[in-house]
């Protein structure tokens, strides 16, 4: 039998602090997908300079940093 080896990721969530739109890519020349509500808690699972990529509930999509609280 071979070992098995379970890696845990750490899942980061953050609270919206203002209304956002999600976006289906990181530009905001891209489709939007959704207008998040300020409060709203998001799932984030990657980031570039100016972008998250986000999910809640059943949309997933890009927001910018500007309006996430909490993330440096």
């Amino acid at each position: 039998m071979g070992t098995y080896i379970t890696i845990i990721k750490k899942k980061a969530a953050i609270v919206i602090e203002e209304e956002l739109i999600l976006f289906s890519n990181s530009t905001i020349f891209s489709n939007p997908v959704a207008l998040l509500k300020a409060g709203r808690l998001v799932n984030i699972s990657k980031c570039k300079i100016e972008w998250c990529k986000v999910k809640t509930e059943k949309y997933k999509g890009w927001v910018s940093k500007n309006g996430l609280w909490g993330l440096f």
